[in-house]
């Protein structure tokens, strides 16, 4: 349970009746909720449970609990209620408790300073959350953010509970669809494939969008032509054949096992596809960098960055994910052909018309793939093999794969075939689904996008149009700040990325999501922009202390003057925030703090509106110092929120 939950259950254990129960704090503390009425107190202690174990009616159960209780400290009335302990809370003792806690965990001045909400309970447990995960040769789309700004905030909302996380982006950068935009080079641009016989880098100019368009005419064209098809498999057999020769460290020239005619041949595939690669890569990296996340290469070469990773590696791993792309399990220490073999030994695996299949449930449910009929390997086995490594490398304790949940099928059959191959870990491994991001179309209808349509929306043209609409609206609003231009571009680009970001993240990531412009970039709604302007409005009201009555000493302000009911509530929310975060990093569920945060920001609202007469900031000095310390914790804790979800916070709006 909560932060407040706690500190009550601890003084309700002392109490006789909750003694002779055998009742400790921390079965109380799982009873304890917030009553439907606040008439009927602040918390209540449900004894169904607990009255069933000692063989008596609830209702009798509660009015033994509470007699001979005497209430003092966080606890000022206890009554019996039907089957419930109704408790009212002493409001200036635990709005001190709850202040001062914030105060405490949030000590520093910037927003990375501030830990309320954390809690060590992951120590020494690592974490590996599969995101994002495109394709190469393919630009980032819409339908990418879900996986990325859900898996990243998984990230940091597990962090914050004390585990390692290593965040890996599972790239899609092998198999035949790569034959096929290898072929489609050689037919389109011949002359940039003579000259991956000489040169590492091929491709000159080409941007991903060409690389795609390339790759999608290719395959156009091979469905209906079946000479273009097979040379599409033709190629990546060139190039799985070349990777495999040089792997077993044999000779690659005349009379070796693949002579110097096919060496030749798999070079230019191996170039073209590097090359398209590293185009991808740095694309990519352009694109994470608009989201504010930063990914790197694995293995780590860069020598400052494995210098971090040798020397601290819990920082590493909290400020940045890692790239491991499919190829990795073929290329790097084939990982692949180890796991087809040991399938076959164990028989697990069984030949099925020329493929090797393991059926993970049953001969009339799809198999997973391990070996094609070509000869090449599935992703079903790159899939496999990349657990593998992830549990030998990193010894994880749990992994999960933040994937839409049309793969529901897959992952079951992934984990199921870890589990005949003898890994019992794969019971701790789960996939965090997610439901489609619709956007409207001209009959009014809402649907996703599609590539094969043509309606597919490119992930940096929607970041670029909030952006944009943000600029706009500075200018309009605020000329002051668009004077300066670096200012206010810095807050044009956290307020329109926070904008998309929350728009996906206050929903559950089961639900789909329809992207509606004017809601997404609502000033006033349940937005991202309004967060922002609260956590800035607040930043303004300690500013506005300053001004009238000089530095503010927040540990003066006196929690007794903070007599409004509307108060209070902002303090049992605040309360509530170590329970929020704890909760959506069990669930893997970013919404539960999104939602948290919008029903805080809901609170303040209403009390800036009941104190607009006497003002949070007025001539009364000592009233103002107690308001100005809530609105600092209410702006720690809202901080703080914003950024377990990912957002970048800003000063200025």
């Amino acid at each position: 349970m909560g932060f407040l939950e706690n500190r009550v259950a601890a003084e309700m254990a002392q109490w006789s009746g909750f003694r002779a129960a055998g009742l400790d704090a921390e079965k109380i503390s799982e009873s304890l909720a917030r009553p439907p009425k606040a008439e009927m107190g602040d918390l209540a202690f449900a004894t169904f449970r607990y009255a069933k174990e000692a063989g008596a009616k609830p209702n009798e159960f509660a009015t033994k609990l509470a007699e001979g209780a005497k209430p003092r400290g966080l606890i000022e009335v206890i009554e019996a209620a039907g089957p419930y302990v109704n408790l009212r809370l002493n409001r200036r003792a635990i709005s001190s408790d709850v202040l001062v806690e914030i105060e405490t965990q949030s000590a520093g001045a910037e927003p990375q300073d501030w830990r309320f909400g954390d809690n060590v309970a992951g120590k020494g447990r690592t974490l590996v959350v599969d995101l994002s995960s495109p394709n190469i040769a393919k630009p980032l789309a819409v339908h990418h953010l879900r996986s990325t700004m859900i898996g990243y905030s998984i990230k940091k909302l597990r962090e914050s509970q004390g585990w390692r996380v290593v965040g890996v982006n599972h790239l899609g950068d092998w198999g035949t669809g790569f034959g096929k935009l290898i072929a489609g080079v050689k037919k389109y641009f011949p002359e940039l494939a003579e000259r991956a016989q000489t040169e590492d880098k091929p491709l000159g100019t080409m941007t991903v969008q060409e690389l795609n368009e390339t790759y999608a005419r290719f395959n156009k064209e091979s469905k209906d032509d079946e000479e273009l098809s097979v040379a599409g498999k033709q190629e990546f057999a060139v190039l799985e054949r070349y990777i495999e020769a040089l792997l077993s460290k044999e000779a690659l020239g005349e009379g070796g096992p693949v002579d110097a005619a096919a060496r030749e041949e798999g070079i230019v595939n191996f170039r073209i596809w590097q090359h398209a690669r590293d185009i991808s890569l740095a694309e990519f990296e352009r694109m994470y960098a608009h989201l504010g996340l930063s990914f790197k290469l694995w293995p780590v070469v860069d020598a400052a960055h494995a210098k971090v990773l040798t020397e601290e590696p819990e920082a590493f791993y909290r400020h940045h994910c890692i790239y491991v792309g499919e190829s990795y399990y073929v290329t790097a220490e084939d990982l692949c052909r180890r796991l087809i073999a040991d399938a076959v030994e164990n028989k697990v695996a069984e030949l099925d018309e020329g493929a090797l299949l393991i059926f993970t449930h049953g001969k009339d449910k799809p198999p997973l793939i391990l070996v094609k009929s070509d000869g090449a390997t599935s992703y079903h086995a790159r899939d496999m093999a990349a657990a593998l490594y992830r549990k030998r490398h990193w010894g994880l304790d749990e992994m999960t794969y933040v994937v839409g949940g049309e793969q529901k099928l897959h992952f079951s059959q992934l984990f199921k075939g870890l589990e005949m191959l003898g890994h019992e870990w794969a019971a701790h491994c789960s996939h965090t689904d997610f439901g489609l991001m619709l956007f409207q179309q001209p009959d009014g209808k809402w649907a996703k996008t599609s590539t094969r349509r043509g309606t597919a929306i490119m992930l940096e043209d929607l970041l670029d149009e909030a952006i944009e609409t943000v600029r706009g609206i500075i200018k309009e609003k605020n000329p002051e700040l668009a004077d300066d231009a670096n200012l206010a571009e810095r807050v044009a680009h956290a307020v329109g990325v926070g904008a998309v970001v929350f728009n996906d993240l206050k929903n559950g990531r089961r639900n789909n999501v329809k992207f509606d412009w004017e809601a997404v970039l609502d000033f006033q709604g349940e937005s991202g922009p309004y967060m922002q302007m609260q956590y800035v409005r607040m930043g303004s009201v300690t500013g506005k202390f300053r001004e009238v009555h000089g530095e503010p000493i927040f540990e003066d302000g006196d929690p007794d003057r903070l007599g409004l009911d509307e108060e209070w509530k902002i303090i049992q929310q605040l309360a509530a925030f170590p329970d929020a975060v704890a909760k959506a990093s069990a669930e893997f569920e970013p919404s539960i703090v999104a939602r948290y945060l919008i029903e805080l920001a809901s609170l303040t609202s209403t009390w800036w509106t009941v104190t607009k007469d006497t003002r949070i900031v007025g001539d009364d000095k000592d009233l103002s110092l107690a308001r100005v310390r809530l609105v600092n914790a209410i702006r720690k804790v809202l901080g703080r929120g914003l950024t377990l979800l990912g957002m970048s916070l800003v000063e200025r709006m």
